[in-house]
Formats: structure tokens, sequence, C-alpha cells
């Protein structure tokens, strides 16, 4: 088992990784650059760890705004199957969230829970219709995040010439405002992952200074609104 682990969990070559916007800037100029593993990749990964007939995946629709994936893995003759799921996305709805969805039950396996752990990098952002997406080259994966032995493929003469805008780490709150969040919360971590979520966040690290106050404005409005 541990080696079948240690396959599931390896990390994936940059081709294989697709970025979008997290969180923003007020002025809408800068984005979080969130990583994701393609849908792709986890088939290949799955198919590589377990064969083409050694795994599958289905789907359930939740509360009529979501969607549900499973995804099952024969081991030792028994199906074992793990579940997780996402909202329908702005675009193309039911088809983002069955895309999502099949995301986070592969990273239910350690299918690319280790993007999880990249620290919050702060890039250039352009409007795309109602979202935004990176306006430049998406972040370069440091080394422990790359497949062991990994070479970049190639670059064309255009794109080693290719000017780069250079990436900005700005600043995050500190543990003890992190803290400080909870406690407002009154220890109610789901209210404080609702609230970041709309800002585009995923966890409490990476979460702005500057946009600090007015979350915990937020956490404490929720809190009187709840109150008996």
């Amino acid at each position: 088992m541990d080696e079948v682990m240690k396959r599931l969990q390896a990390p994936f070559a940059p081709e294989e990784i697709e970025w979008r916007v997290g969180a923003t800037t007020k002025d809408k100029t800068k984005g979080l650059a969130l990583a994701f593993v393609t849908n792709r990749a986890i088939q290949n990964r799955l198919d590589e760890v377990f064969g083409c007939f050694g795994w599958k995946n289905e789907y359930r629709e939740w509360r009529g705004n979501a969607q549900l994936c499973g995804i099952s893995v024969k081991y030792e003759g028994e199906w074992i199957t793990k579940w997780d799921g996402a909202s329908d996305t702005d675009f193309e709805a039911v088809k983002g969230g069955l895309s999502d969805a099949m995301k986070r039950a592969a990273y239910q396996w350690g299918i690319g829970r280790y993007l999880y752990n990249l620290e919050p990098v702060w890039v250039p952002i352009k409007q795309a219709g109602k979202s935004y997406v990176i306006d430049g080259p998406p972040p370069n994966l440091p080394d422990w995040a790359l497949p062991e032995g990994y070479k970049s493929p190639k670059q064309s003469t255009g794109q080693r010439n290719q000017e780069t805008r250079p990436q900005t780490t700005k600043k995050t709150i500190t543990k003890a405002q992190a803290k400080k969040m909870l406690e407002l919360a009154q220890g109610n971590a789901e209210l404080v992952k609702q609230i970041l979520e709309s800002y585009g966040y995923t966890r409490l690290g990476e979460v702005l200074a500057e946009n600090y106050d007015a979350i915990c404005d937020e956490i404490r409005s929720e809190m009187e609104r709840m109150s008996p």
C-alpha cells in the first residue's frame, strides 16, 4: 500500500498543471495563482497505478447546483470509493462542476494534494468574461513540486525571447491574525471557510493583510446575525 500511495502522490510535470486566479487585489491588477492537476493527468495517473480496468468514477448531482464525484479503485480484489464535490461553475456550469468534482475526489486519493503546500504567489491578471486569468507566463514550480529528474521541454527561440513578468509575493496575515479570525467566529471554522471562499481564498495562510479588516468585519456581522 505504501508504494501505491507514493505513486499516486508523486508530483506532476508543469505541462500537466493548470492555473486559475483565486483572490484578487482591490485594483484587480494582481491575483493569487492557484494550481490544479488536469483531469487528463489524473486519469493517466490512475491508469498507470491501477490499470485501465482497475478504477472507475461516478457522478451525482447535489442540491441542484453542485456535483459529487466518486473515484473507486480496485485494491486486493475489493472496490474502495472516495467522494468529494464542487459547485457548478459560471462557464459551462455542469461540465465545470463535474471537472472540479473529479479533481477534488482525486485529492482524496492523494493525487495532486501536494499543490496545497505551494507558497502563495501573486501574479498580473486580466479580465476574461466574468472572471480573471493570469496575464503572462504561469508561476514556476519549486523543485520539490516537480517529478524526480524532470527536465523542462526545450523552448523555441520565440519563447526564450518572450518578456516575462515578475511574480509578486504580497504580505499575508500573521498566525496571530488567523487565530483572531477563528476567535471572532467562536471556533466556527465552517463560517470562516465560507467567508474566505467569497474572497477566493482556500486557507487562512493565503489571506492578504489588506483584506484582513474586511473579513473580520464580515465575521462579526455573521456572528451577530446568528446570535439569538
